[in-house]
């Protein structure tokens, strides 16, 4: 799926948000739909779908509802979340939708999930936040018994069900991938989860991915057999200082939107971030070959299996977007598998 001995793949990433003043939705969301069907046609080989709650740019709330329109519009793509917040969930209700859409795409969907942090989500959902931990990991015991076992009988912390039927399920094994930060959370992922799926947009991705191979290894796993998937920013354009220009309001737009979801609601706001302050050093913006570059050191940085980058940053156009999909397609990802080869054992 997401795995190629032949180097790393490569993957899109949407989140459905738009910078405001809100556009039309429905032309939207069919424009970007169309970006992922090219994309498969360019030979992306992963489809992921993020999640949050009551932004009023629109920030993808139904992330399972979109990945079934994903698969009625591809064939062979891997379709995922990245990532569903399992704890402001029913995990039962989050297993009865991944089945469905595994099925209806062929077995192409990949769960991926994490624990969330924005107090008001949690909050306005009926959930709480101080049980993250045991409502993820729960979560995650549930949805795998229902797939496989075909059975919801559980008993614990936080979730109790009587043993009932669990059906209709996937014929195979449905991958649950998790993200994470902290070292309780990597852990926990590590020993409970089939990936890992890591932020490549700061600076603890390297340390992240050895913390990821010492948990496997203090749990008995193998990473051979558990993807590493990076996501990050990543735009190309024939001329470097264009492609800062198109992205630069849309990373400054999008931190200062994420600054301010880690903000307790009761403290100051922080300000906007502006494009002048931004890290460039920690994005991949440029010409195609500076890309390349970039995911070349990243890969050496932490061998990644699969790098997913944002389809659609908040306020680039469509065509914009498919412009980068085409470079990135042609001239970037060749250069990064040309030079990096299959993953080192």
């Amino acid at each position: 799926m997401v795995r190629d001995g032949d180097g790393p793949s490569f993957g899109l990433w949407y989140d459905f948000r738009q910078r405001l003043p809100l556009g039309d939705y429905a032309a939207f969301y069919a424009e970007c739909l169309e970006e992922i069907e090219e994309g498969e046609r360019l030979g992306f080989t992963g489809a992921w779908l993020s999640e949050h709650h009551f932004v009023d740019d629109g920030y993808l709330p139904s992330p399972l509802v979109v990945a079934a329109a994903v698969a009625a519009r591809t064939k062979s793509i891997t379709i995922g979340t990245n990532i569903l917040l399992l704890p402001m969930h029913h995990p039962l209700r989050v297993a009865e939708d991944a089945a469905a859409v595994s099925l209806v795409s062929g077995g192409r969907f990949v769960l991926g999930v994490g624990q969330g942090y924005v107090q008001h989500e949690f909050e306005t959902l009926g959930y709480e936040r101080r049980y993250r931990p045991s409502l993820f990991e729960e979560g995650i015991e549930i949805i795998r018994q229902a797939l496989e076992e075909g059975r919801t009988g559980y008993e614990g912390k936080r979730w109790r069900f009587d043993d009932l039927p669990f059906e209709p399920r996937p014929s195979g094994k449905l991958p649950i991938y998790a993200g994470a930060f902290v070292d309780p959370a990597i852990d926990r992922a590590a020993r409970l989860a089939d990936g890992f799926l890591a932020s490549a947009g700061g600076g603890a991705f390297g340390d992240t991915y050895r913390k990821v191979r010492e948990a496997l290894e203090r749990h008995g796993r193998s990473d051979e057999e558990f993807p590493y998937i990076a996501s990050g920013v990543a735009f190309a354009h024939e001329d470097a200082g264009r492609a800062r220009e198109i992205v630069g309001p849309a990373i400054a737009y999008q931190r200062t939107r994420y600054a301010e979801w880690g903000t307790d609601r009761e403290e100051p706001r922080p300000g906007p971030i502006r494009e002048e302050d931004l890290p460039w050093e920690r994005y991949l913006v440029g010409a195609p070959e500076e890309v390349a570059d970039g995911l070349i050191e990243l890969y050496r940085e932490a061998p990644y299996d699969h790098f997913c980058f944002w389809g659609r940053l908040p306020g680039v156009t469509h065509e914009e977007a498919l412009e980068n999909l085409r470079l990135f397609a042609t001239e970037v990802a060749p250069r990064v598998r040309d030079a990096v080869g299959p993953k080192p054992v």
